[in-house]
C-alpha cells in the first residue's frame, strides 16, 4: 500500500467535511419521511409516518447510562404554534407520558431498560389541546 502524503490539514478538512455531512444527513433522515431511518450502535429507529406539521423534526431511541431513552426533537419556535406539550403514546393509543414543554428544543424521556423495542406516537398539541403535528416510529434497541 502507498504511503498517503496529504497533508495534515487537508486530512483534517475532508475528514471534518465527511463526519459533518453523516451527522447532517442521520438528524435530516431521522424522522422526517416513512422510509428514513435512525442508527446508533445499540439502536435503530425507523419513523413510519409524519404529520403533516413541522413541529416534531426528530425522535429517536438510543441507550444512555444503561436506559433506553427517546430523545426529541422540535422545531425552534419562530413562525410555529406555540407547543404546550407533546404527548406519548403507545401501538394501542394509551397514553405513556405528556411531556409539557417549555423554550428548550430538546427532550429525553427514558423508556425502559435494553434489550427494548416498540412502536410509539408522538402528539404535538397546542396550548388549546389541539394536536399540530404528529409522529410515528418503531426502534429497536438491544443491549450490546
Amino acid at each position: 500500500m502507498a504511503p498517503d502524503h496529504t497533508p495534515p490539514s487537508e486530512a483534517l478538512s475532508r475528514r471534518k467535511i465527511l463526519t459533518s455531512s453523516a451527522v447532517i444527513g442521520a438528524v435530516g433522515l431521522a424522522g422526517c419521511s416513512g422510509d428514513a431511518s435512525s442508527d446508533s450502535p445499540d439502536c435503530t429507529t425507523t419513523a413510519l409516518e409524519h404529520g403533516d406539521g413541522d413541529v416534531l423534526q426528530q425522535a429517536s431511541a438510543m441507550i444512555s447510562d444503561e436506559s433506553v431513552v427517546l430523545l426529541i426533537s422540535l422545531q425552534e419556535s419562530g413562525d410555529t404554534s406555540p407547543i404546550e406539550s407533546v404527548l406519548l403514546e403507545n401501538s394501542e393509543g394509551d397514553l405513556l407520558n405528556e411531556i409539557p414543554t417549555t423554550d428548550a428544543r430538546e427532550y429525553r424521556l427514558t423508556i425502559g431498560s435494553p434489550p427494548h423495542h416498540g412502536r410509539l406516537t408522538l402528539l404535538a398539541e397546542n396550548d388549546q389541546s389541539d394536536a399540530i403535528d404528529s409522529m410515528e416510529i418503531e426502534y429497536h434497541c438491544t443491549d450490546e
